[in-house]
């Protein structure tokens, strides 16, 4: 029987009433959880480990070097793990575990739930079940198991508050298909990893993210950001007849720092010669996030950034396919 460590973050699933009026908030549900979900037993020798408990609203980079720190420290020990997690963050964690751990080998499936595991109509128990199955199933890959998917964590991103089927991943086929039977994709762990040796050490996330409107002002980045990520319209256009833009670009040339920009639609991305538009935001050295979620471009910002890197390990970055995500539409063959 497979050895799957299951790491609970907190989250919904989790969750239990707490306070007047009833609010939910981290709870102690999973302290019993093969009794609450005996069918995990079934599947694996499980080990529960809780490296820390709370929303995933108060999620911080710390959080998720020490998830990727405890999955390699027992990697030996394990055929896969599964990642309880708050839905608020886990496209991000998902994105940032997904190039951290992409040469680990085995899998790392993200879950969670719209509703407790203790209430009634909870989704909860399926989310569960699945990812424990997955895990057991020696894909190496990093993904969000949710609803009735398998979606690769760095092409994934939050699509619903309240529906089942919360993730969506815009510009990539899923991995897996869940109903009667799991029906893998073969693609599912056919990737090349090549992220850059020397990465992963840190993660620095003091980056400026615009996401711009008509009508805006542009202001200077702050003093002590480190890059730029700006969620454009369409195909990355902005209004580059503004002077205030201009004046931002520039004071951010002249800072040297990285600006990034992937576009407010989830399907398709930038490409910055479509529009005159954007080849002028080319032309003042914006670096095209092309088909990047905004999770999977704040991650390899955050990569290139904690490892000390600027502009031109930035644009690198954003040129090469380090861990499966989308540099173009793929829509994979049924299985």
């Amino acid at each position: 029987m497979r050895k799957i460590l299951l790491l609970h973050t907190g989250g919904t699933l989790g969750m239990a009433p707490s306070g007047e009026p009833a609010a939910l908030a981290p709870g102690k549900f999973l302290d019993h959880l093969l009794e609450q979900v005996p069918e995990l037993g079934q599947l694996a020798e499980l080990s529960v480990e809780v490296p820390f408990n709370q929303d995933s609203a108060c999620l911080e980079p710390s959080n998720i070097l020490t998830l990727a720190l405890r999955v390699r420290e027992t990697t030996r020990a394990f055929d896969g793990f599964v990642v309880i997690h708050g839905t608020d963050t886990m496209a991000f964690t998902a994105s940032v575990l997904g190039f951290l751990l992409a040469d680990l080998g085995k899998p790392v499936v993200l879950t969670g739930s719209q509703r407790p595991l203790a209430f009634v109509r909870s989704d909860a128990r399926s989310n569960l079940v699945n990812a424990v199955d997955l895990a057991c199933r020696a894909i190496p890959e990093v993904g969000i198991c949710f609803g009735t998917h398998w979606l690769r964590g760095v092409a994934s991103d939050k699509l619903s508050v309240s529906q089942f089927e919360a993730f969506q991943s815009p510009n990539l086929s899923p991995l897996a298909e869940i109903g009667a039977e799991i029906r893998l994709h073969p693609e599912a762990g056919q990737f090349v990893r090549r992220v850059p040796a020397g990465l992963g050490g840190a993660l620095d996330f003091t980056i400026r993210t615009v996401t711009p409107h008509p009508g805006m002002a542009w202001f200077p980045a702050p003093a002590g950001a480190k890059a730029v990520l700006i969620q454009a319209f369409g195909a990355g256009n902005l209004p580059m007849d503004r002077p205030d833009l201009r004046v931002f670009l520039e004071d951010c040339r002249q800072r040297r720092l990285p600006v990034v920009v992937t576009s407010q639609c989830p399907h398709g991305g930038v490409d910055l010669s479509a529009y005159e538009m954007g080849r002028k935001l080319e032309d003042l050295g914006a670096i095209s996030g092309g088909l990047h979620t905004r999770w999977a471009a704040l991650a390899k910002l955050g990569l290139v950034l904690g490892a000390g890197g600027g502009i031109p390990e930035a644009r690198e970055a954003f040129r090469m396919q380090w861990a499966g995500e989308p540099m173009r539409d793929q829509v994979w063959p049924q299985a």
